[in-house]
């Protein structure tokens, strides 16, 4: 113990943790193989006593250890824990795991720092939640103002998640939390601050965002404070002196970051509906064309939005809209809905049929794709004969579903609705309720309409939850979504979508002046020399269509140059689809280097504009050229440049627009490249937008804002941009080269290398806000070749820092190999192995050093001297298989003489409660002349007697350490009561000097914990 992130944010949260209902276990006599399964960290008892209440049925001990060894080989599975996953909804052997029904009948237990461990691999999380003996939940507390602290740990989750020693872990593990305790910057595109939440991964870990939306209903989960189970944790963790100080007392509030996502994730009553409904497991084609599972978990907007849909429900309200913004995951959100409501209507001895509703054939086949994918069992109908006999369905088509089984859901084309479909009764008794989701509700949906009529009147019982991201507001003809399928249920704007990181805000660039003079003579000689009347007769001709596909190329290109980035897409809205037709023949004439399709409703069969795209979100098609299709439901991440030839109205341009917002890879932002000038259009809309909300919220402005990218932000961005590049000579590598290597602060560089990266993200904006001089300083290229070598000088400072081995603690070793990519010259593609397995073993020799708790032990100095000597002068890049071979025997004998004096601090302080201040005083006052005693056990009764007084010395007085000179005086007191009562009759001077030791210790720990 003793980091800041245990004194004020680790300990308060498992004591909040205590006060939503988990009781604190201490591992200090915990026995591994005993207590609790190695392989997965079950707690036997914990485990066998709630089955056995769960299920009302005796469980003895080794049926009990049966049951964990099956789960064991569940767990060992390579499928991110879907098996398991199975067994904690259905049971095992006949035998439930969890109540679902009744949270508090299950055992809620939370532990720190329980080691994950396999062979040599380990780690220890900050804070394990274990429900039923099984640990399902883990935290990971940093300390406020670390920027490297989530990043890192995030980073290293990613490695070992991708670790198969970690499998069984990673297996059982449900959700993750990371905090260290600070709001959100939502400026921040990375996950550097605040509190988030993630599901287990094999490799990347995609963090979450959360924020609360119902305060009363989970101040409700709060309970009082205990103040004997906080001093017990405090004492448990050898943390006595900071109970009751300020610090404590602000850290334990339930208001903080940390303590509010644990009680809104990690209550027993949240944390049970999210196991029941808020995961499931996705088969996805990644951006490698390979098919990978996935494991999604619930995004707070779908949670809250399945919570809404239960009051509404309850309310006696059969239809709403959920005005969900693009990209926010409204078909996921439709499948985590059918297993709830499934469960929300069997209670009412009802059964359920569910109809994903859409207006196109090209989107149900894309429904179908996306529920088939987490495992639903689709029909797709097809026909007006297929839907009506669909209505006649009693209940789910898949029968009478278990637990773990998932619900049938039936997408079908509004077109489908005939007149003539209509729900009939039935042979038999059974009740069911049909719920419609009805996708894109702004589309095809107006009152009085056949669609609509059709679909009301196909089942005027049916629950109707309308799904959109533009609902439609103002309409003249009285078609407002809400108007037509009923008030809202839950909203989740754009704003808070890019701030969750969920969709990227855009980028407005507008076309260069000297284009758009050109273009401009380019239509007044086709209207006046080539005597065209018709306006789309002047945009496909090829006078026309030549320089602006010229202009769009070159464009693309400098994009691909300023991301850094080759497998961006792009999309092309063109006027008409006579000039789609021009546009997509000029782009075929062009190099081979570039690939491009034309998507129009009479070009091609319904099969060649699916391959299309497939081929393109595949990354085998660079330009898509469009009119009227793809601009709503075409979800492509790699889409990020739109080339708007037409002026878009309504909530039509804003489906279009957000065609290129949804995150991919690191980038800042979509881009929008405006030739039809779609300024005006896009503020009526927005405005549109704002007064709606207005009128339904009150003043909506803090909560609705801008889709595109503040102007006026921009600018701010580039004059810091301007100022920090200022003082380099950018337009000459090799000056810029010797400028930054003679600097040593990485704050300064990793600063130049963020405005750089900045720059070409805004460089083609930087014209058009009047910074010539920003714009004509140096190209994308040079700005390319400015970052390599700032990255080359980063790069070069953390090796440096790591060879020298100046700062051994665990979390500076931590960031500096999560910051080193080691590179070999002097090695073949055939010895790589070797390289992977040297840098391996260094990474894990220096874990080993830096998990060292007594620094100032004449045994880690030497073994230290000895890493040193070897490595600091070290040029790994240009090491040979030779020379790695040799190191790799080295820096195993120097991790295992590490490991085994590890060891024995452990197991010393093991003798102390674990608490490491008294392992050092104990092996210093051994070796140090004139000892007070020869007796290790003798001096330990004087120690830990010393130790127990000293503790409840601050436990009951928090001021203490306040005054030195005081504490001071008591420690020697009860030094020498303490010799005295072992029959030790020490020297004054020995009693002073290990009084000293003990004081200094605690000093420490103090200075350490602020």
């Amino acid at each position: 113990m003793g980091r800041p992130e245990d004194s004020y944010v680790k300990l308060p949260a498992i004591a909040h943790a205590t006060r939503l209902g988990y009781k604190y276990v201490s591992l200090r006599d915990l026995e591994p193989g005993v207590d609790y399964d190695k392989g997965t960290n079950i707690f036997y008892e914990a485990f066998r006593s709630s089955i056995e209440r769960i299920n009302r049925t005796a469980i003895s001990y080794s049926r009990a250890a049966y049951l964990v060894q099956q789960l064991r080989v569940a767990l060992s599975s390579e499928d991110l824990g879907r098996a398991f996953f199975r067994y904690l909804h259905a049971g095992i052997e006949g035998l439930r795991l969890i109540d679902f029904e009744e949270p508090m009948n299950n055992t809620y237990q939370v532990v720190t720092e329980l080691p994950y461990e396999n062979g040599e691999d380990n780690f220890r999380p900050d804070i394990i939640f274990l429900v039923n003996g099984m640990p399902l939940a883990f935290m990971e507390a940093k300390r406020q103002n670390n920027r490297e602290g989530i990043m890192a740990e995030r980073d290293r989750m990613h490695e070992r998640f991708r670790n198969s020693a970690f499998r069984r872990f990673v297996n059982i593990t449900q959700l993750m939390l990371f905090s260290n305790d600070q709001e959100y910057d939502d400026t921040d595109r990375k996950p550097i601050q605040g509190s988030y939440y993630a599901c287990s991964a094999y490799g990347k870990v995609k963090f979450n965002h959360f924020r609360e939306q119902r305060q009363q209903e989970i101040a409700a989960y709060v309970g009082p404070r205990d103040i004997d189970t906080e001093q017990y944790i405090l004492e448990d963790n050898n943390l006595p002196q900071i109970w009751g100080t300020p610090e404590w007392m602000s850290s334990i509030d339930p208001a903080t970051p940390a303590n509010r996502i644990i009680t809104s994730l990690l209550a027993p009553k949240r944390l049970l509906f999210l196991l029941h409904y808020g995961f499931c497991y996705v088969e996805k084609v990644n951006e490698q064309g390979v098919k990978e599972l996935q494991k999604h978990v619930m995004r707070y907007p779908q949670l809250f939005a399945t919570l809404a849909v239960r009051d509404t429900l309850d309310a006696g309200r059969r239809k709403g809209v959920i005005w969900h913004t693009q990209g926010s995951g409204k078909t996921e959100l439709s499948f985590l809905l059918t297993r709830y409501l499934r469960d929300y209507y069997s209670a009412q001895n009802r059964a359920s049929r569910f109809f994903f509703i859409v207006d196109r054939l090209s989107l149900a086949t894309q429904a179908k794709e996306e529920f088939e994918a987490r495992g639903a069992h689709v029909a797709l109908v097809d026909s007006r004969e297929g839907f009506a006999k669909a209505l006649k369905e009693p209940g789910d088509a898949t029968g009478t579903v278990e637990a773990d089984q998932l619900p049938a859901i039936t997408v079908v084309n509004i077109q489908k609705f005939a007149e003539e479909a209509r729900v009939s009764g039935y042979d038999y008794d059974l009740d069911v309720q049909r719920v419609y989701f009805i996708d894109e509700a702004h589309r095809d949906y107006k009152n009085g309409g056949a669609f609509l009529t059709n679909l009301v009147t196909s089942d005027r019982d049916a629950v109707k939850l309308a799904l959109t991201g533009t609902p439609l507001v103002g309409t003249k003809k009285n078609n407002d979504t809400k108007k037509v399928f009923g008030p809202y249920i839950h909203t989740y704007f754009y704003n808070q979508s890019i701030a969750d990181g969920y969709t990227l805000r855009l980028l407005r660039e507008d076309v260069k002046t000297s284009f758009r003079v050109k273009m401009q003579e380019v239509m007044r000689d086709l209207r006046e020399i080539d005597k065209l009347v018709k306006t789309e007769d002047v945009f496909k001709h090829p006078k026309y269509v030549v320089p602006l596909v010229e202009y769009i190329v070159d464009d693309y290109i400098q994009s691909q140059v300023a991301l850094g980035d080759e497998s961006i897409g792009a999309m092309i809205v063109a006027h008409s689809s006579a000039q789609a037709r021009a546009i997509y023949a000029e782009l075929q004439k062009l190099d081979q280097d570039f690939s491009s399709a034309l998507v129009l409703h009479d070009e091609g069969t319904k099969q060649e504009r699916e391959k299309i795209q497939d081929d393109f979100k595949a990354g085998a098609i660079d330009f898509l050229v469009v009119y009227n299709m793809l601009l709503t439901g075409f979800d492509a991440p790699r889409l990020k440049k739109l080339y708007l030839c037409r002026t878009i109205k309504a909530h039509n341009l804003l489906q279009a627009l957000t065609r290129v917002n949804r995150p991919y890879k690191d980038m800042a932002f979509g881009y929008v490249v405006d030739f039809a000038d779609i300024t005006k259009e896009y503020d009526k809309t927005n405005r549109t937008y704002l007064a709606e909300l207005t009128q339904e919220y009150g003043d909506a402005t803090k909560e609705y804002s801008s889709l595109f990218e503040d102007p006026a932000q921009v600018e701010t961005e580039l004059a810091h941009i301007r100022d920090v590049l200022f003082p380099y000579t950018t337009g000459n590598v090799v000056e810029f080269q010797a400028e930054i290597n003679a600097i040593d602060d990485k704050h300064d560089l990793y600063e130049l290398r963020a405005v750089l990266k900045r720059y070409r993200e805004l460089r083609n904006v930087a014209q058009m806000l009047g910074y010539e001089e920003l714009y004509e300083q140096f190209d994308l290229k040079r700005a390319g070749e400015l970052l390599r070598e700032v990255d080359n000088r980063i790069q070069l400072i953390n090796y440096k820092e790591a060879m020298k081995l100046q700062d051994m603690s665990t979390g500076a070793v931590n960031v500096l190999l999560d910051q080193i990519e080691f590179s070999f010259r002097n090695v073949g593609e055939n010895e790589l192995a070797v390289a992977d397995e040297f840098t391996g073993r260094l990474r894990k020799t220096y874990a080993a050093f830096a998990s060292n708790r007594d620094p100032k032990d004449p045994e880690y100095v030497s073994l230290l001297d000895k890493l040193r000597e070897k490595f600091s002068q070290m040029d790994i890049e240009e090491m040979t298989t030779d020379d790695m071979v040799a190191s790799i025997e080295e820096l195993k004998r120097l991790k295992a003489e590490m490991d085994e004096l590890n060891r024995r601090n452990e197991q010393l302080a093991k003798k102390y409660g674990g608490d490491m201040k008294f392992m050092r005083v104990h092996k210093k006052a051994m070796r140090t002349p004139p000892p007070l005693t020869t007796s290790p056990a003798k001096l330990f009764t004087i120690l830990s007697k010393v130790k127990a007084d000293a503790d409840g010395e601050l436990m009951h007085n928090e001021h203490l350490l306040d005054n030195e000179g005081f504490f001071k005086r008591t420690v020697r007191r009860l030094v020498l009561i303490s010799c005295d009562n072992a029959g030790v009759d020490g020297a004054m001077d020995t009693i002073d000097r290990v009084a000293g030791d003990i004081s200094r210790e605690y000093f420490e720990e103090k200075r350490k914990v602020s």
